[in-house]
């Protein structure tokens, strides 16, 4: 993976519009032999539009850290405040160093997603490979939020 490869992932992550979008579920998918982090999420399109149901999918995914508030999340609807991708962040370096220091390259072309709650509804990390954008059926997402209330 090139410098430029590196710097698209991020910059294509961090242009979504994460702020008051909204996170319906999560879970970790098994595809192969790799493993991969979904989370099904409302974003945030032009301003006054309907949100548009999307999944979120970070592949090749290393790493899964979350510390959410249900309670939280609900009474604050669900909303997120903002996410971030970048290169090299202290919690690569503290799994790098503490997890997998036999292994000096095992980060090597990863990359350090995090999606933050409106407080205080917590966090989610992943350290993953790559990330897309899946769109949702319509008919799926209304199905999953009847079945939420």
């Amino acid at each position: 993976m090139d410098a430029d490869d590196k710097n698209d992932t991020c910059v294509r992550f961090n242009r979504v519009l994460w702020h008051d979008s909204k996170l319906r579920s999560l879970r970790i998918v098994r595809n192969d032999d790799l493993d991969e982090v979904h989370l099904d999420v409302e974003l945030q399109g032009i301003p006054g539009q309907e949100l548009t149901p999307m999944t979120v999918v970070f592949e090749d995914a290393l790493f899964f850290f979350s510390d959410i508030d249900l309670q939280g999340k609900r009474e604050c609807s669900d909303d997120i405040s903002s996410g971030k991708c970048k290169v090299n962040t202290d919690l690569m370096a503290k799994l790098q160093n503490e997890r997998l220091k036999y292994s000096p390259d095992a980060l090597a072309g990863y990359f350090h997603f995090s999606v933050y709650l409106i407080p205080p509804g917590g966090t989610l990390d992943v350290i993953a490979a790559r990330f897309r954008l899946e769109e949702q059926a319509k008919e799926s997402a209304r199905r999953r939020q009847r079945v939420a209330r």
